[in-house]
């Protein structure tokens, strides 16, 4: 009995053994099934929150401030109006091969709606356009589309900044490729501020400053005679013009040419355009000034 007893008790041992191995088991299914559920729910937050800076990034690269839409429409008026009078600058480089160039849009009213600036930097390699919208004699909207070269890794940038009635920047956005082409094809991203000056246009198409208009001397391709202005430096922006007809001044000129270096002139001239699309910009008259 003893014997059978020990075994009733062995098997019941085993019994409750088995019995907490099996509760054992259970409970670490319930812990993996918690657990699974807890994974479960905090991918799912993860995702959400994922989601919600995706959303956010979005937005981001959406920008858009209250006056936008306004000023926008005012610049495709302005972008299609075909009636608009050109007004050419003069066409300058200097010594390095850095070039300089401006053109004026003027309504039927003659009021400057929109100005260009055409740049090459050879210092720093830089290229590209600036464009004012004007409104009432005050910019409204700069547009810079510009190939930075002082980056890294060198790039297109198109910037677009927002004035207020004071001319005061409020708003820039902007994007950024690898080719001119795909510039398009980018979202604009919020920007830092970027007031970008119309200073220099304004030298360019008046003529002032360092896009002066003093006489240089003269130059010759063999054919033509060719009138050089601009600033009074070796290495300043200069201009030439295809003289057409010589007259009192530019016979006092020729007559004196080493003396008269450095005199400011006032020039009038047009800009031709060949067959092949190169300008030529002609003398019409010229007058010393002092």
């Amino acid at each position: 009995m003893l014997r059978f007893k020990k075994r009733i008790y062995l098997i019941e041992s085993c019994y409750f053994c088995l019995e907490e191995t099996l509760s054992e088991k259970k409970s670490m299914k319930t812990q993996i099934t918690y657990f699974a559920i807890l994974f479960s729910l905090l991918f799912a937050a993860c995702n959400s929150s994922s989601h919600k800076n995706e959303t956010s990034e979005e937005s981001k690269t959406q920008p858009k401030f209250p006056n936008e839409d306004q000023l926008e429409v005012k610049m495709a008026a302005i972008e299609n109006n075909k009636d608009l009078l050109v007004v050419n600058s003069l066409n300058y480089n200097n010594n390095a091969g850095s070039t300089a160039s401006a053109i004026a849009y003027l309504d039927a009213e003659k009021n400057t709606v929109k100005m260009d600036e055409v740049f090459s930097d050879v210092t720093n390699g830089n290229y590209g356009t600036y464009t004012f919208y004007i409104e009432n004699g005050k910019k409204i909207v700069s547009k810079e589309v510009y190939f930075d070269n002082e980056l890294k890794v060198p790039i297109f940038v198109e910037r677009i900044s927002f004035y207020d009635k004071n001319q005061k920047v409020i708003y820039t956005k902007e994007r950024t490729a690898e080719y001119e082409e795909d510039l398009p094809k980018m979202q604009f991203q919020i920007a830092k501020l970027k007031d970008c000056s119309l200073d220099r246009t304004m030298r360019i198409l008046n003529q002032e400053k360092d896009f002066e208009t003093t006489f240089q001397g003269f130059a010759s391709d063999g054919s033509t005679k060719f009138l050089l202005v601009g600033e009074n430096t070796p290495d300043g922006f200069a201009s030439s013009l295809a003289v057409q007809r010589l007259d009192k001044e530019i016979e006092k000129l020729s007559n004196n040419e080493k003396a008269m270096v450095g005199k400011k002139l006032e020039i009038q001239y047009d800009v031709m355009v060949d067959e092949q699309g190169l300008a030529f910009q002609i003398l019409q008259s010229v007058k010393i000034l002092n």
